[in-house]
């Protein structure tokens, strides 16, 4: 396993199936307090991203999982919403501690035709990121969710509906990997067309950014699926975020 700084030795395996390296690459565009390996540099076939406690893990065969995994998983380890195959060989290596399988939907920008919400639609700010904390599903397992939030906010294109006293009502924004999450409408304003608004805003503000727009839904999560898909977003296949004991 091997570090490298210059990305562009990864060009030729990342060009094979660029849906494939999305959080990969949203991550190297987005944040600069990453490490990133590979089996070799000469002619890389996998690679390992290591951002805090969290891994993105990619194998073409099975000599770059060994040259990968062999140094990894000499603990447990977190992985970060890697491809059902790479997930496969990790399994056959170690013992899974918790799993949450997920689709991964991506938009190709090209494609993408832009219709104005039916709501306004604003920007997230830091006045309202324990709001958006208090809502969001992992909040309780992360004792730096928060302070992760208000990063995004800081950082990212987010998108918000509110309501006449500024109150955010629905809101979504970019995470530090590029995907689009923490996504939230308000039971009582539900059905309403406002997470259509506010994710059609978040979109075009993604591409803007230069962003591949994509997401990981939970697999039983079928409200979510149908929303991604009447946005014009396609299903590519199974991603999975995982520890290892």
């Amino acid at each position: 396993m091997q570090k490298i700084k210059d990305i562009s030795i990864l060009q030729p395996l990342l060009a094979e199936d660029e849906i494939a390296h999305l959080n990969l690459l949203g991550t190297v565009k987005l944040i600069d307090d990453y490490d990133l390996f590979v089996d070799d540099s000469y002619n890389p076939r996998g690679y390992l991203l290591q951002k805090r406690e969290w891994n993105i893990f990619y194998a073409e065969d099975y000599q770059a999982e060994e040259a990968l995994l062999s140094v990894l998983l000499t603990e447990p380890r977190r992985f970060a919403g890697i491809l059902k195959q790479s997930y496969d060989a990790v399994a056959r290596r170690a013992e899974i501690d918790w799993q949450e399988i997920c689709y991964l939907y991506y938009l190709n920008p090209d494609n993408y035709r832009y219709q104005p919400p039916e709501h306004q639609v604003d920007y997230l700010t830091l006045e309202d990121a324990e709001e958006v904390d208090s809502h969001y599903t992992y909040s309780s397992q992360n004792p730096d969710s928060l302070k992760y939030i208000k990063m995004c906010i800081s950082n990212f294109p987010t998108a918000v509906v509110r309501d006449e006293q500024g109150n955010p009502l629905s809101w979504s924004l970019v995470r530090e990997d590029g995907s689009l999450g923490i996504a939230y409408t308000k039971k009582e304003h539900r059905r309403q067309g406002l997470a259509i608004s506010v994710n059609r805003e978040l979109i075009k503000r993604a591409i803007e950014f230069g962003l591949k727009p994509y997401v990981h839904i939970v697999t039983d999560n079928l409200p979510s699926q149908g929303l991604a898909e009447d946005l014009g977003f396609q299903r590519y296949g199974r991603v999975v975020w995982f520890a290892t004991r």
